[in-house]
């Protein structure tokens, strides 16, 4: 769905008046989440009818969804098996998160934060988050980047339907290495 800005900032008062209004603790938090989406223009969280101009596409939202879900699966894999453990680094399975000095990835970034930060999504990267393990999501430019996110997801799509065939459910330590060496 699609809002004009003046659209986004009537809902963003709204949102503002109620969370005032409100006595629940959850109700407030409810209302305060709804501003951030209106205001930062995250298409894809729209709950209503759903203020930056520059907006996040459904698209894009789900781009970054996927990848942040797709570290969670491969950090979780790898922690799971002492042997994938001894052949592949850490940091390559953890989230790395998107350059927040970039013109588009910096739009990727403001999602990611909302999704771990705010709202508490994929076990995995938030444990990783809090515990202090990854020190921030923007990579600085020293990630993947968009292109390199796009091939490992590709990767990852086609290794997940074969793991998901498996009656184990679990990757192998060649599928891991595959998905994060994205130009191999």
């Amino acid at each position: 769905m699609t809002l004009s800005i003046h659209e986004r900032q009537v809902l963003i008062n709204q949102h503002k008046i109620l969370e005032k209004l409100s006595d629940d603790k959850d109700d407030k938090k409810y209302h305060q989440t709804m501003q951030e989406v209106y205001h930062s223009g995250f298409e894809y969280e729209y709950f209503e009818y759903g203020p930056s101009e520059d907006v996040l596409s459904k698209d894009d939202c789900k781009f970054v969804y996927e990848v942040i879900n797709m570290y969670d699966d491969l950090y979780y894999g790898w922690n799971s098996n002492e042997d994938i453990k001894n052949s592949i680094e850490e940091y390559k399975v953890m989230f790395s998160g998107f350059d927040l000095n970039d013109s588009r990835e910096h739009k990727f970034f403001s999602y990611a934060k909302f999704l771990i930060e705010d709202l508490g999504r994929f076990h995995e990267t938030n444990d990783l988050l809090k515990k202090g393990r990854i020190r921030e999501i923007n990579s600085h430019g020293a990630g993947p980047g968009e292109d390199g996110y796009k091939l490992m997801l590709q990767k990852f799509k086609v290794h997940n339907d074969v793991r998901m065939k498996r009656p184990d459910f679990k990757f192998t330590g060649e599928e891991i290495q595959d998905i994060v060496n994205p130009y191999e």
